[in-house]
């Protein structure tokens, strides 16, 4: 999922530094790699490193910033296609497999179990997305797309366990990747909220 060419406006020794981050982040998860070995593997020096950040923290903050935006517009333009719901959804599940390939279970892990520092940056994030979406679901609802009878309370509590779930390693065990089991998590979630008569019951 990398989102460097989305800062064109930094210098060249900027988003190198930060698309090296991002490798080693997504492959690693953030605790076990060091500010050192991205300095290592970017070829820069710790001096050029601390010129553009203060310490690893202020680094993840920056990176998942710059995803969430780029999430954020991503979604947000497919969301106002003029286009059915269902088409819509389908094309939210394709970008998820795509961004996802990339993610280490190490990653993923960290994401939903984020250090005291990086929490209420996350929390932050995941509650606006959660608004978003209910937004969604509620236009989609005006137009009988979604079951009308779905309370949003319901959705996002439905939506909070599903987190839950997603903490379970022996769960996602059971499938081949971390983006199988995620696409599990979202056609389970999506097909229910369908029109009855759409899942045919």
């Amino acid at each position: 999922m990398p989102f460097v060419s989305n800062i064109p406006d930094k210098p060249r020794k900027f988003r190198h530094l930060f698309s090296t981050a991002e490798e080693l982040f997504q492959t690693y998860g953030f605790r076990r790699v060091t500010v050192e070995e991205i300095c290592r593997k970017a070829s820069v020096s710790k001096m050029t490193f601390y010129k553009y950040f203060s310490n690893k923290d202020e680094l993840i903050k920056f990176l998942l910033e710059t995803w969430f935006s780029e999430s954020e517009r991503i979604v947000r333009g497919v969301m106002e296609m003029e286009a059915p719901f269902i088409d819509k959804l389908k094309m939210l599940l394709k970008l998820k497999e795509k961004y996802s390939q990339n993610l280490s279970m190490e990653f993923f892990s960290e994401y939903i179990n984020p250090d005291e520092e990086l929490a209420a940056f996350v929390r932050e994030f995941y509650e606006k997305s959660i608004r978003m979406f209910i937004d969604f679901v509620k236009k989609a609802q005006e137009k009988g797309e979604v079951r009308r009878g779905i309370k949003p309370e319901f959705l996002i509590a439905v939506l909070n366990q599903m987190m839950e779930l997603a903490k379970n390693k022996e769960l996602i065990g059971l499938y081949p990747s971390l983006t199988d089991f995620s696409l599990e998590v979202n056609n389970f979630f999506y097909c229910g909220i369908l029109p009855l008569e759409k899942a045919g019951i």
